[in-house]
């Protein structure tokens, strides 16, 4: 199965959105992962503070990074919009918007990181892997935790811990979520689960916004 996680690096840091706070965040996120390196429980315990402060300003997020996105690869009209991601693609901070009723894919993020409820409410299954992955195509997962989610509220992914769930949207309007991920997670090779099937395939969610590397390359190539 293909897992290419090693991407190329781009030429500089990418920034989609104009943000004092989220630049001053970044900061700290910077700085305390720099220090926290041999251990990410800590980078985690230590952001968590300043990410609540960021979830409970609302006006950072420009309304047209808040809006779901009919052509999805994630299906389901579910949004995936890049807001800056690292040069070296060791960062990517993105939005989730999930419409109401839809729920993404089960599916793992292959990162540490941090991810918050910005606006809605939502139902997050959790899923741990139980068999040893040796058969191609396919997993044995099994449901660990059933979280409801509001406003506000921050968790944690610090692999295997948490990797691997799904999330719907329960309230009536779009569920927006901030995601902090210590990799580029649109444009890595990452897994789709299909519990009912007990099956696994790889997949590239991408970003509503945002090309990965080697997709601008061609798009460039073709012009």
């Amino acid at each position: 199965m293909t897992n290419h996680t090693i991407l190329e690096p781009l030429r500089e840091d990418q920034w989609f959105i104009q943000s004092q706070e989220l630049r001053s965040f970044l900061a700290k996120v910077s700085e305390i992962s720099a220090h926290t390196v041999d251990d990410r429980t800590q980078t985690l315990a230590r952001l968590e503070p300043y990410f609540q402060e960021l979830l409970v300003q609302q006006e950072w997020l420009p309304q047209k990074f808040a809006q779901v996105n009919p052509e999805s690869r994630m299906g389901g009209g579910i949004g995936q919009w890049l807001l800056y991601r690292a040069k070296n693609q060791s960062l990517s901070i993105f939005s989730l918007v999930i419409p109401p009723g839809s729920t993404t894919p089960v599916h793992d993020h292959l990162a540490w990181g941090l991810i918050g409820l910005y606006k809605g409410n939502q139902e997050e299954t959790v899923y741990r892997r139980v068999d040893n992955g040796d058969a191609q195509g396919h997993a044995q997962l099994q449901i660990t935790e059933v979280r409801r989610l509001k406003t506000g509220d921050i968790y944690r992914l610090l692999p295997p811990d948490g990797d691997i769930h799904a999330v719907k949207t329960t309230s009536q309007s779009a569920s927006v979520s901030i995601h902090i991920l210590g990799n580029d997670t649109g444009c890595i090779w990452r897994h789709q689960f299909m519990p009912e099937s007990h099956s696994v395939k790889s997949f590239r969610s991408g970003y509503s916004n945002a090309p990965c590397e080697e997709e601008e390359e061609k798009e460039h190539a073709l012009h």
